[in-house]
């Protein structure tokens, strides 16, 4: 159980998540909350929309725990084989869960296991799972080091008293999202896609793209498997093509693109000739 101090801590980032209605920026103290709460090391935050893939909003990784390997392999697939999600998509799937109750037999022994928590040193990990009005799973997950004990069952205890108090708190925050509806998803999606190619070639578009998604030089020579100068000498050229300095102008330009873009409009041409 926590102590008095902790106690105090956590009641503090309760009445910070209050003041701020739950936004993204509250939830992401509610998790350094938990974690001082039941002395875990890491946590994050996923979420599992109906129908689509995951995407973890807020992680607290330890030094040796990468985005790639925590975030992105996950979130690209694996979710897939985790017992938590597998549990998630029961009809009793809401709940605080322990990875020793909901992993099947042999778990120790599989790939999923070795990639995400032999090779990370993990020897324990609870897992709070919320259902939200939404339709959407929240995924709230803690784990703990080989050097440190298993969580305790005054530890599931304490979660499940105050379970009640996170649901209502993960609903609203949920509640408080924009979520794009999918047709605006598939337009901004297609805005990209298309942008810079009335005036751009394939290869400088490609280049675009990955400078958009804040790519270095040296990731995009990379990925594409051309020379860093190469690289160089295709931004040289977009940015004289689409008049532009730097890459925050460039980034203005394409927001200011998908502004112009009529509302409704499927869009089949580059963003830019509604600019013009």
């Amino acid at each position: 159980m926590a102590n008095r101090e902790q106690l105090i801590k956590w009641h503090n980032v309760l009445a910070t998540v209050v003041a701020n209605n739950a936004n993204s920026h509250a939830i992401g103290l509610l998790l350094k909350g938990l974690e001082n709460l039941i002395d875990a090391s890491s946590g994050m935050i996923t979420i599992f929309p109906q129908g689509q893939a995951p995407q973890t909003t807020h992680h607290r990784l330890l030094a040796n725990e990468n985005v790639k390997t925590h975030v992105e392999a996950y979130d690209n697939g694996a979710y897939l084989l985790c017992p938590f999600y597998c549990k998630a998509m029961e009809e009793d799937g809401a709940g605080v869960f322990l990875m020793h109750d909901v992993a099947p037999e042999d778990f120790e022994k599989s790939d999923f296991y070795f990639y995400f928590y032999q090779q990370l040193g993990f020897i324990d990990e609870l897992c709070l799972l919320f259902k939200t009005n939404q339709q959407d799973i929240v995924s709230i997950s803690f784990v703990r080091h080989v050097d440190e004990q298993p969580f305790s069952v005054d530890t599931m205890e304490q979660l499940n008293i105050i379970y009640p108090l996170l649901n209502a708190i993960i609903t609203k925050w949920q509640q408080n999202e924009h979520h794009a509806p999918a047709n605006l998803k598939r337009q901004l999606d297609n805005a990209l896609i298309k942008f810079g190619s009335s005036v751009l070639t394939a290869a400088e578009c490609r280049v675009l793209h990955m400078i958009l998604h804040g790519y270095s030089v040296k990731s995009i020579a990379q990925r594409l498997n051309n020379s860093a100068e190469t690289i160089k000498y295709h931004r040289k050229n977009i940015y004289i093509k689409l008049d532009v300095s730097s890459q925050s102008e460039l980034f203005y330009l394409f927001i200011a693109a998908l502004k112009v873009i009529p509302e409704g409009k499927e869009t089949v041409h580059d963003p830019l000739i509604y600019l013009a």
